[in-house]
């Protein structure tokens, strides 16, 4: 590691994560920011080798950052360090590509430890952050098959033609012109496949019935 990029907008806390990343990496190289457009402009100049990352920012999110990053610059390593131990915190954070989750609480010591494990390519997590995500993995596991690949059992046939409809572009109305069907029951096929599939575009509609194979190529 030569250089890390710190987003965080409170100066007492770019201090103690500065010292941080020094303690689990002597001799790196330390910028510090607090605002996103700033770490995004900055990317570029400093090519740094590492970003921790907090998530409430003064003029964005930092899940917006992670995601440029994962869209612009692959290889930078993106930790979160955060006060936020939940759910609506974690999980977004991670799908867009974080490779760590650090709560700012934790002694300094233990964040060093965990930032050196980079190296070695060990996720840097903090002790709860890794039992909640543990959790999560052990529900998803316990729950029945995912509704991508049960979803045609639950929907009724009808509501299975509605899908390859709207799924090919057709708006409502014309879906329901070409089933026979009036507007009104059309509208509440759409609803109810929408919340069957827990999906809320076309896009994600054509996306379903394609795994469900009710998209021929044509």
């Amino acid at each position: 590691m030569k250089k890390v990029l710190i987003l965080e907008d409170h100066q007492d806390a770019q201090k103690w994560l500065s010292l941080a990343v020094t303690l689990a990496f002597p001799g790196i190289a330390v910028h510090c920011c607090d605002r996103l457009s700033q770490a995004i402009a900055l990317l570029v100049e400093l090519d740094p080798d590492l970003c921790l990352v907090d998530l409430k920012l003064p003029d964005g999110s930092g899940v917006d950052f992670i995601t440029h990053c994962r869209q612009n610059h692959p290889e930078i390593q993106l930790v979160v360090t955060t006060l936020f131990d939940d759910d609506q915190h974690l999980f977004p954070a991670i799908n867009a590509g974080a490779q760590g989750y650090l709560l700012k609480e934790e002694p300094q010591e233990v964040i060093s430890q965990a930032l050196q494990g980079l190296t070695h390519g060990t996720p840097p997590l903090s002790g709860p952050i890794s039992r909640r995500i543990l959790n999560h993995v052990k529900t998803t596991i316990s729950q029945p098959e995912s509704t991508e690949e049960n979803a045609d059992l639950f929907l009724s046939k009808r509501e299975q033609e509605m899908l390859t409809v709207i799924a090919k572009g057709y708006k409502t109305a014309e879906a329901a012109e070409l089933l026979g069907v009036s507007y009104h029951t059309a509208a509440r096929h759409v609803k109810n496949i929408y919340g069957k599939l827990e999906i809320n575009s076309r896009a994600e509609a054509t996306q379903q019935a394609l795994r469900l194979g009710l998209l021929k190529d044509s």
